[in-house]
C-alpha cells in the first residue's frame, strides 16, 4: 500500500513509520502544526524539525495547519488530507482511544486504511526498541517526578530504569503517551543523515520544561562531535 505517515519527530510516530515501511511504500510524511501548544491531538514540541527529518529520509513532507480547537482540529486535518492519493495513514498511537477513534473516523471518511503498528504494544517493549534502533532524546517534560534535568537526556538503559521507578511511584506512562514527556529522534535506520543540535534553550513554567532547539545541522552518520 501507498501510505502517508503522520510524524511529529517523536519516537512513537517514527517507530510506527519504520514498522509500516517494512511491508509498504511510504509515499510521504505528514506533519501537523497546531496553533495550540497544548493541542488535544498533536505533539507540538520542536515540530519544526520535521523538515530536517523529511530531508534526511528523502521523503516529501505535507504540512497541515490546524487551529488546535478540540474536534475542529480533527475536521481541519481530514479536509487537508483529502487531496492526497494514498491507501492509508500511519499513526504512532499506543493506547489513546481518544486519538485512535478520531484518526479512525478520518480514515473511514476518506476511504483509506488506518495503520497503527504500535497499538497496544507493551510500553517497555517500545522503549527498548527505541533505545536499540534510534538516537532519541527527551525534549519536554510535564509530570510529577520529571524535572528539567530530564530534558535533553537520551533514551538509554539508565533513563529507562528511572522511568520504571517513576512509574511505580507516580504512575506515569512509561512511553509518555499521556503527555508526561515528549521526544525527538535525532537518528534512525531510515535517516540518511543524523540531526546534530547546535544551540538550544530551555523554557520552564510551574508545570513543564521544554527544550527549544534554535539551531541544528544534518551530518553524516559517521560524524563525531
Amino acid at each position: 500500500m501507498r501510505l502517508a505517515a503522520l510524524i511529529s519527530g517523536g519516537k512513537d510516530s517514527l517507530l510506527a513509520l519504520h514498522k509500516a515501511a517494512e511491508e509498504n511504500e511510504i509515499a510521504c510524511l505528514i506533519s501537523v502544526f497546531s496553533e495550540n501548544v497544548d493541542s488535544f491531538m498533536f505533539h507540538t514540541a520542536n515540530v519544526n524539525l520535521v523538515d530536517a527529518i523529511a530531508l534526511s529520509m528523502q521523503k516529501p513532507l505535507y504540512k497541515v495547519f490546524v487551529s488546535g480547537k478540540e474536534e475542529l482540529e480533527v475536521y481541519e486535518l481530514e479536509k487537508q488530507l483529502s487531496i492526497l492519493k494514498i491507501d492509508g495513514i500511519v499513526i504512532g498511537g499506543i493506547r489513546s482511544e481518544y486519538q485512535r477513534k478520531r484518526f479512525k473516523r478520518i480514515a473511514e471518511n476518506l476511504g483509506i486504511e488506518l495503520i497503527a503498528p504500535l497499538w497496544h504494544v507493551d510500553e517497555m517493549e517500545i522503549l527498548r526498541e527505541v533505545k536499540e534502533k534510534f538516537d532519541a532524546i527527551i525534549v519536554k517534560v510535564s509530570a510529577m517526578g520529571l524535572d528539567e534535568s530530564f530534558v535533553g537526556r537520551r533514551i538509554d538503559d539508565n533513563l529507562i530504569e528511572e522511568l520504571i521507578e517513576l512509574n511505580k511511584k507516580y504512575k506515569i506512562n512509561l512511553a509518555g503517551e499521556g503527555g508526561e514527556f515528549e521526544t525527538l529522534v535525532l537518528d534512525a535506520p531510515l535517516y540518511t543523515k543524523k540531526i546534530v543540535i547546535r544551540d538550544f534553550e530551555i523554557i520552564k513554567d510551574a508545570m513543564s520544561a521544554t527544550m527549544i532547539i534554535k539551531s541544528f545541522e544534518l551530518r553524516d552518520k559517521g560524524f563525531k562531535d
